[in-house]
């Protein structure tokens, strides 16, 4: 996970760094503050992402608001070659923090399958028994590595995880934590995949949650 997300703020950083050169060169002046705003800016959107992505709370009752999460997202999406479609969202004003993070995270594994652009498109709908997410990728070249679908499915030896797989494997547990589950469906036109779906059940956190995926399973790998 610290190799996933060294990845993401090494460019902004980088940025930073190439801005405070700029500075000490004469004539660079504007360009330069533009650089370092432009960077400090995309890092920070990363980071108030994946704080509310991954950010563990005491309480498994925890809420956060929606439109917090709301704007991680959208900040996120800013950064990447892939769209962002939102058809359904919750319409209250606090969810539980734990459905919130994997949602984000499931967005973000969906946009990583993108490589040339594309539409990720959420639905997510609660109820007072938890709820449901739909987290659909589309686009005309993706890119899925094989351990990716038992990741997410909590079906992978974590031994075997590394940068691209780690994420999907969180939030397979985070899942799990609340009693969840999480699946996966792909489309493929000959060799090319052409759609990515991730659909999860949320329900609200009991005593009888907060086994991980490989505890409830009892698999260790594909």
């Amino acid at each position: 996970m610290c190799a996933r997300l060294c990845h993401d703020l090494v460019g902004p950083v980088g940025g930073v760094v190439n801005g405070v050169e700029f500075l000490a060169e004469d004539g660079m002046g504007d360009d330069a503050l533009q650089l370092l705003a432009d960077s400090a800016a995309r890092a920070a959107r990363r980071l108030s992402f994946y704080r509310l992505a991954l950010g563990a709370g005491g309480n498994p009752d925890e809420r956060v608001a929606a439109g917090d999460l709301s704007a991680a997202l959208a900040g996120y999406f800013t950064d990447e070659r892939a769209g962002l479609d939102v058809i359904a969202w919750p319409s209250d004003g606090n969810v539980l923090r734990a459905h919130g993070g994997i949602v984000l995270c499931l967005a973000a594994i969906s946009a990583q399958a993108l490589l040339r652009g594309g539409t990720v498109t959420i639905a997510w709908r609660t109820t007072v028994e938890g709820g449901s997410v739909s987290v659909v990728a589309e686009g005309g070249a993706m890119r899925l590595p094989e351990t990716l679908v038992p990741s997410i499915e909590g079906r992978i030896d974590p031994a075997a995880l590394d940068a691209r797989t780690v994420l999907p494997f969180m939030v397979s547990e985070m899942a799990a934590a609340v009693g969840g589950r999480l699946a996966v469906a792909t489309d493929w036109s000959g060799a090319d995949l052409r759609r990515l779906t991730i659909t999860g059940d949320l329900p609200v956190f009991t005593a009888r949650a907060g086994v991980s995926s490989l505890e409830r399973t009892g698999e260790t790998g594909p």
